[in-house]
């Protein structure tokens, strides 16, 4: 053969062979992203120095839920799953942090059979969506579910130990000091606030809280792999971020010796798929700070 003869560099079967292997791959990446991480529930174990917590409430334990948006691609049955990992835990106080459902605010009466189920008292605040759709239908569904919605409000959990929650921070008005009206100075507090990034509000006004518990982000729900640590200790960055949650996204961060943890939620909005950002069930012990 003349040495100078073109060779081709890809017969057509091989050619047909990577097409194929790639359109594989695309398809179990698709079908992972919507129905395997969406679905697979991680429980993330959290110990939280809590200033001026007493001795006698170490270890104390707290369940947050996060962004439920019950809605074509979240069902109340999923939500009475993750209750049963609720009930299996048996913590002292369950929090939700908001958006109980996606657009349409009857749906949020899918919470009322699982959440009257549990036995432990229910506290909650409000989210974007539930004010977006109808903030007295998703309140009604809670109360029917036994959960106490504070809405700029405080409420003593033990002795020296409170929760205080505030209002929307994207379209309500929420007011961290009236909401800590009644907590006794050198109290240990714990604030929830739908959107993570209030926490730099929340410390612009000194407010005299040890934790703030959030969600909205869901972390991103789709999280691309990097060679370096974020601030959190993730290596992974999500690129596309809700309004009001992208300065604290996902996990544990401090400031000022206080700090944010945002929840990843349970749920999915606008669109029903998950990478590298599982749904989050967050189990936290209080320690004495």
């Amino acid at each position: 053969m003349d040495a100078l003869e073109h060779k081709p560099n890809m017969t057509r079967r091989r050619f047909f062979q990577i097409v194929a292997g790639m359109t594989l791959t695309a398809g179990a990446l698709a079908g992972y992203t919507r129905l395997v991480e969406p679905h697979w529930l991680s429980i993330d174990n959290l110990e939280l120095p809590i200033r001026n917590l007493p001795s006698a409430l170490d270890g104390k334990r707290i369940v947050q839920l996060s962004d439920i948006h019950l809605c074509q691609y979240f069902s109340p049955s999923r939500l009475a799953s993750a209750l049963e990992e609720v009930k299996r835990l048996s913590p002292d106080w369950l929090v939700l942090t908001g958006d109980f459902v996606g657009s349409r605010a009857k749906d949020a009466e899918g919470i009322i059979e699982p959440l009257r189920t549990l036995s432990m008292p229910i506290f909650a605040i409000y989210g974007n969506h539930d004010l977006w759709s109808d903030r007295a239908v998703v309140g009604k569904a809670l109360r029917e579910g036994n959960a106490r919605t504070l809405v700029n409000e405080g409420v003593q959990l033990d002795s020296n130990l409170w929760l205080a929650g505030v209002d929307d921070l994207w379209s309500g008005y929420p007011d961290i000091h009236y909401a800590m009206k009644d907590v006794p100075s050198g109290a240990a507090t714990i604030l929830l606030a739908h959107e993570p990034d209030f926490f730099d509000i929340a410390l612009y006004e000194q407010a005299p809280f040890a934790i703030q518990l959030s969600g909205h982000s869901h972390g991103g729900q789709v999280r691309l792999p990097t060679l370096r640590p974020d601030v959190a200790g993730y290596l992974s960055y999500a690129p596309i971020l809700p309004e009001y949650g992208r300065r604290y996204p996902i996990g544990l961060r401090q400031k000022q010796e206080r700090y944010v943890y945002t929840n990843r939620g349970l749920g999915v909005w606008p669109i029903p798929y998950r990478w590298n950002c599982r749904p989050e069930l967050t189990h936290i012990t209080l320690r004495p700070a």
